[in-house]
């Protein structure tokens, strides 16, 4: 390979990095702007939503903006959608935890069933923004299709998982990772992934349509 190359390589690589770490301060400074628990949500819709326009190589003229336009247009849906999950969430925590502190076989046959849906439950968390991004339909329809999406894509499930895992095992024992390119990077290989489970799931409802 020519040091032309190499010198060009090198730019993108530096230049990408670059664009990452600006795009994971304006989440860090969007879900404070929203003191965090309604910030979180349509920061990280945001960020997805700048991600995917990079992804189908649509132009930005600026990141800044564009941001900050996503952000408030999806301000109330975003958080309208994690009220309803972390419901979601609390329940399937609450019920489990109240059927695993019980004696029985039906309890017990009750807590394996609840924990398949704990497991469900972590596919729609995974996939959920970048659906979020992909589709535009109602509220409820997000997480069926963050469900199909994942359900469909089994291994590609498995390794979005390990890779999200993974990068918050990192964040946690390297914080600094986390406040300079952890989010961005992370959910930057999750669009990816999930981008092309999506795709997939739209060649097979093709073929069988």
């Amino acid at each position: 390979m020519s040091a032309v190359k190499l010198t060009e390589l090198a730019r993108t690589f530096c230049l990408s990095i670059l664009k990452l770490f600006y795009l994971n301060m304006l989440w860090l400074l969007f879900t404070m702007l929203g003191l965090v628990i309604f910030g979180l949500a349509p920061a990280t819709a945001a960020l997805c939503q700048v991600q995917h326009h990079w992804l189908k190589e649509k132009h930005v003229s600026s990141t800044f903006r564009l941001f900050w336009k996503e952000y408030k247009q999806h301000f109330m849906k975003t958080n309208g959608l994690m009220i309803i999950l972390i419901s979601i969430g609390y329940i399937i925590y609450f019920d489990l935890q109240f059927f695993m502190d019980k004696e029985g076989l039906w309890n017990r046959l009750i807590s394996i069933g609840i924990f398949i849906l704990s497991i469900w439950y972590m596919i729609i968390i995974l996939y959920i923004f970048p659906v979020y991004t992909y589709y535009e339909v109602k509220l409820f329809k997000y997480i069926q299709y963050a469900f199909i999406v994942g359900l469909l894509n089994p291994f590609r499930t498995i390794g979005v998982a390990f890779t999200v895992g993974g990068m918050v095992y990192l964040s946690l024992y390297f914080p600094q990772i986390m406040f300079s390119l952890g989010v961005s990077l992370t959910f930057f290989i999750l669009m990816i992934m999930a981008n092309q489970a999506m795709n997939q799931v739209a060649v097979k409802k093709e073929r069988y349509s």
